[in-house]
C-alpha cells in the first residue's frame, strides 16, 4: 500500500472508495444501513463513504469494512474497473494494531480495546488466514538491545499455541507486569528463559503467569513512518 499517513488520500482514490464500496455493497445485497448495524458504526460515515462525501476516512474504519466484505483496502482505493469477482479474490493484506506496553499491562485480552478508535496500524504481507482477527503488535524497548534493536516490531497472536523454543508474551498475575519469554517445554515442567541479559529464569505457573500470546514473526528495525495511522 502507499504511504498514507493520516488518511490523507486525493480525490481521485475517495472516488474510487466510494465507487468500489458502492459496487460491492449492490453485489452482496447488503445495504448501507444493514452494513453500520453489522460493524456497530453510525450509518451516516457509511453513507459519506459510499458517497465519497468523506475526505479523511480513519484506517481502522476502512479496516473494519474491508475485513467484513472480504477484500483489501489497496482493493477499495484503486481506481479500475471494477470486478466485483476479482476485487473480492485479491490476497488481502492484514493490518493489525501496534498496541503500547501500557495498553496491554492494562487489559486482560485484546477484546478490552475498541479498535475502532486505534490510531497505528501496520500491514502484515503474508496471507490473512494465518492470523487471528486478535493479532497485534509491540514495538520493541530499549532495554532488548542488542538482541532487539529500537523499533523492532513483535507480531504476536493471542490464539496461537506455545511450542517449545517460542518466544511469548507473559503478564504477571500479582502486579500486571509484562515481559517477553523463550518458553523451553521440559515436561512436566514450561521453563521461561529471559530474553534481557540478567534478568532470571522462571518457572511457569497459570497462578503467577498469563500468556498473552506468542510471538510468530518479528519485524526488525521497523521504522515507525511505515506504520498507517
Amino acid at each position: 500500500m502507499n504511504n498514507i499517513a493520516d488518511l490523507k488520500i486525493d480525490k481521485y482514490q475517495l472516488k474510487a472508495l466510494a465507487k468500489n464500496l458502492h459496487t460491492l455493497l449492490k453485489v452482496r445485497n447488503i445495504s448501507e444501513y444493514d452494513l453500520s448495524q453489522a460493524l456497530n458504526m453510525p450509518v451516516m460515515t457509511v453513507r459519506r463513504l459510499v458517497s465519497g462525501e468523506t475526505e479523511d476516512p480513519r484506517i481502522s474504519t476502512l479496516k473494519t469494512i474491508a475485513d467484513y466484505l472480504n477484500v483489501s483496502i489497496d482493493s477499495l482505493m484503486e481506481n479500475h474497473n471494477l470486478s466485483a469477482i476479482s476485487l473480492m479474490n485479491k490476497n488481502i493484506p492484514h493490518f493489525v494494531p501496534i498496541l503500547d506496553w501500557k495498553a496491554i499491562t492494562d487489559i486482560q485480552s485484546i477484546n478490552d480495546i475498541d479498535l475502532r478508535l486505534w490510531k497505528e496500524w501496520y500491514p502484515i504481507a503474508i496471507p490473512s488466514q494465518t492470523l487471528s482477527k486478535t493479532t497485534f503488535a509491540l514495538e520493541s524497548r530499549p532495554s532488548m538491545q542488542p538482541r532487539f534493536p529500537m523499533g523492532t516490531l513483535f507480531i504476536i497472536d493471542p490464539h496461537e499455541t506455545p511450542n517449545d523454543r517460542d518466544v511469548v508474551l507473559i503478564k504477571m498475575t500479582q502486579d500486571g507486569t509484562l515481559s517477553l519469554r523463550e518458553l523451553i517445554i521440559d515436561s512436566p515442567k514450561w521453563q521461561l528463559q529471559p530474553i534481557i541479559y540478567g534478568s532470571e529464569s522462571l518457572f511457569y505457573n497459570k497462578i503467577e503467569h498469563s500468556i498473552m500470546g506468542v510471538i510468530i514473526f518479528t519485524i526488525f528495525s521497523a521504522r515507525k513512518d511505515l506504520a498507517i495511522k
